[in-house]
């Protein structure tokens, strides 16, 4: 899948415009943007951010990950924490002498699943955010801007009537465009349980859409029934962006 949305910034990767999906390419109206970190944006990096016309940047790292986070003119930050376990769970394994690549995806499957259970106040406030920018163009992002992020993508999309199929792909992505920076926890780990948490897999989106029809009948309930976005704001979100 080629996107159209892809934008570049010199010091972060896998910036995305997701209302490129929606058939939109205008610059000058109220659009959503997902992407890693944006810790290190180079003074070019930051001029080009600047020109995006982004209002509100909402950060879904864990209090210690966020510890960095510049302080980007013109935009609003708001901290909604979702705290990473993942390495940590996949340590434990190591010492226990059962981690493998099978059972990194494994763990991998569970986080998305936990994401769905246990964040609905995160992902709630963010579609509220998107739905009150009221022409402010809003990004979002994580660390690498494609476990909490991607979740927070697919919901979006739902909401907006994107076809599963497009969520997915758009979802796959970040194996194309995420590029890690620095030094990372996972760096200790062994390059096949790695590369099973640093690549995304279709397995682990498809856990996250499995929570929602198990706990709420399917990714609708989910966005009526636990984040409270039904059918009028659902509406209203594809107005703002459409």
């Amino acid at each position: 899948m080629d996107h159209g949305g892809h934008i570049v910034l010199d010091g972060a990767s896998n910036i995305r415009d997701l209302t490129w999906l929606l058939g939109r390419h205008s610059a000058g109206t109220t659009r959503v943007l997902r992407s890693a970190n944006l810790d290190r944006l180079s003074p070019e990096g930051r001029r080009r951010f600047s020109e995006l016309g982004i209002g509100v940047v909402i950060d879904l790292r864990g209090k210690a990950e966020a510890a960095e986070a510049p302080d980007l003119e013109g935009t609003t930050r708001v901290h909604l924490p979702i705290e990473p376990n993942v390495v940590a769970s996949l340590v434990a394994q190591q010492a226990a002498g059962t981690l493998s690549a099978a059972s990194a995806m494994r763990v991998m499957e569970r986080t998305y699943r936990h994401y769905i259970v246990d964040h609905v106040a995160v992902f709630a406030a963010l579609l509220n955010h998107v739905l009150a920018a009221k022409r402010r163009s809003v990004l979002f992002h994580c660390a690498a801007g494609k476990d909490r992020t991607g979740v927070a993508a697919a919901l979006l999309l739902t909401a907006l009537d994107v076809p599963r199929a497009a969520i997915v792909a758009d979802y796959l992505l970040s194996n194309r465009f995420y590029r890690p920076t620095g030094a990372r926890d996972a760096d200790i780990l062994p390059d096949d349980v790695r590369e099973a948490i640093v690549k995304v897999q279709a397995s682990y989106l498809d856990a996250a859409f499995a929570a929602m029809t198990e706990g709420w009948g399917g990714p609708d309930g989910y966005l009526e029934k636990a984040l409270a976005i039904g059918s009028r704001e659902r509406a209203a979100i594809r107005e703002a962006l459409t």
